[in-house]
């Protein structure tokens, strides 16, 4: 049974709610055009912001572009597991980072950010 997924944000407020596709549970699906995602836009920033508070980075990781994402439904508190692959600068060192944040369709927060590391260059 295919399951609605909504996006709590709608262009640049929140609370509004814009369907982004239709899943199975269970199933790895792409966001087409996710680049443009305003959803998918606001949680790598998230991602990003979230990674620089629970590290204490000296050098504070800043959020430059969305290069795709994959979601994934999946059971329990949170609805959605979202991984995202974004390019964030690094004291002027653009990388590629790797982000994977679980995230309930009907109401935000919570977010839960589960991984974030470097892809590329390799460390």
């Amino acid at each position: 049974m295919a399951t609605q997924v909504a996006s709590p944000i709608d262009g640049n407020k929140l609370g509004d709610i814009k369907p982004i596709g239709l899943m199975t549970p269970g199933d790895i699906t792409p966001i087409p055009d996710a680049e443009h995602n305003d959803y998918i836009i606001y949680l790598a920033r998230w991602a990003v912001d979230e990674y620089n508070k629970e590290h204490n980075a000296t050098s504070i990781l800043k959020f430059k572009k969305v290069y795709c994402a994959f979601k994934q439904e999946v059971p329990g508190v949170y609805d959605i597991m979202y991984s995202i692959i974004l390019e964030a600068d690094d004291g002027g060192r653009m990388g590629v980072y790797a982000a994977t944040v679980l995230a309930q369709s009907r109401q935000i927060p919570p977010r839960k950010l589960v991984d974030f590391r470097k892809i590329f260059p390799p460390a």
